[in-house]
């Protein structure tokens, strides 16, 4: 039975401990997670006035690639961002006025470009409900995962007992045989090489360290909702289609 454990959040990455799951279910889990969830995203600008030294393509670049605010229920309706600024400033992302309180930029302080005396700019973006399969504006996280390895011992010399203690503080389960990351396997790998006893066994399991390093759009809760919803979506619609 599949087992699914939060470990840790780091700024806007988020670690879970995935036990006893197949890599392609979990592979195919990532790319649903990265390609098919519904995110907001600039998709056209109208540029009425633009006086700064960065041109509209660049602009329209930097524009679409700036996180919209998703929330996890919406009419998918498109939404009109304004920005209307006049220098001498740092037009920042935090200008654009959305005409939905609900879908704005999701951070203040990234540069958009710069104005000097007498410059303006005055344009309108329009964001609209894409998906990470068709451009990575709407991809919501970064998804990763790396295989856990199992250390057990049947004995030890001096050097392994040196490396079992610190594969030991450095273990996910406290009970035995650990369970550790790739970074650690390397390690234990390198000793099992130098040792001629024989002392340390390495073998690889089916659990997993799985990463969602979230852009800004929609938070952890609303990601995990949104994906379960589209994983039940997903293999209804496969059912289907193999019957």
């Amino acid at each position: 039975m599949t087992k699914i454990k939060f470990l840790e959040t780091e700024f806007q990455n988020n670690k879970f401990l995935v036990e006893n799951i197949d890599p392609i279910i979990l592979n195919t889990l990532r790319r649903m997670i990265s390609y098919l969830l519904p995110i907001y995203a600039v998709e056209e600008i109208d540029f009425h006035i633009n006086d700064s030294v960065v041109i509209d393509e660049m602009l329209a670049n930097r524009i679409g690639l700036c996180p919209i605010k998703t929330p996890l229920i919406n009419t998918g309706k498109k939404v009109t961002l304004s920005l209307d600024k006049q220098g001498p400033c740092t037009v920042y992302s935090k200008d654009f006025i959305s005409n939905d309180p609900d879908i704005v930029m999701a951070y203040d302080n990234i540069p958009i470009t710069k104005l000097n005396e007498g410059e303006k700019i005055n344009l309108d973006c329009f964001a609209v409900i894409g998906s990470g399969k068709d451009h990575v504006k709407y991809s919501s996280s970064i998804v990763s995962y790396s295989q856990l390895f199992e250390v057990d011992s049947s004995r030890t010399c001096e050097d392994c007992k040196n490396i079992l203690d610190l594969v030991s503080k450095n273990a996910l389960n406290n009970s035995k045989p650990y369970l550790i990351d790739s970074n650690m396997q390397d390690l234990v790998v390198l000793q099992i090489e130098k040792c001629d006893k024989n002392c340390l066994k390495i073998n690889s399991t089916n659990n997993y360290i799985l990463n969602l390093e979230l852009i800004g759009q929609i938070d952890i809760k609303d990601l995990i909702k949104l994906s379960k919803r589209y994983v039940k979506e997903y293999f209804s619609v496969l059912k289907k289609k193999i019957k």
